[in-house]
């Protein structure tokens, strides 16, 4: 009788422990799933205040003069072209006997110089 109540209980512990150890896994995988909802209420929450700022005309201005380089109207256009260093080297190279060259040097200095000074180049009407 002892061995059948011994053996009873055992049944029982194992049960209650294999269920036990469940309820904790459920509980971690809402844990998880609730932590991850939170993330993407989050996500949400962002993108709709990006929708919000899509629709103002400040973002609507911006995009305009960004991506389509419109203007309005008074002002000017103003590109600044792209400088290769493999280019720039070899037009230093040709600029040898130029006063100002043998100044500046091969140079970010001389880059600037450029930028400001040789502005007819810059200006787009």
């Amino acid at each position: 009788m002892i061995a059948l109540e011994i053996a009873l209980i055992a049944f029982f512990s194992f049960h209650v422990a294999k269920q036990f150890l469940e309820r904790k896994r459920v509980e971690q995988e809402v844990a998880r799933m609730e932590q991850e909802i939170e993330k993407l209420e989050n996500k949400n929450d962002d993108l709709g205040a990006l929708l919000e700022y899509a629709k103002t005309d400040t973002f609507i201005e911006r995009e305009a003069r960004e991506k389509l380089n419109l203007v309005k109207e008074g002002e000017s256009l103003v590109l600044i072209p792209e400088v290769d260093a493999d280019a720039s080297l070899s037009s230093a190279d040709k600029d040898q006997d130029n006063p100002r060259s043998a100044i500046l040097g091969d140079s970010h200095v001389k880059l600037w110089w450029e930028y400001f000074f040789d502005y007819d180049q810059l200006w787009v009407e």
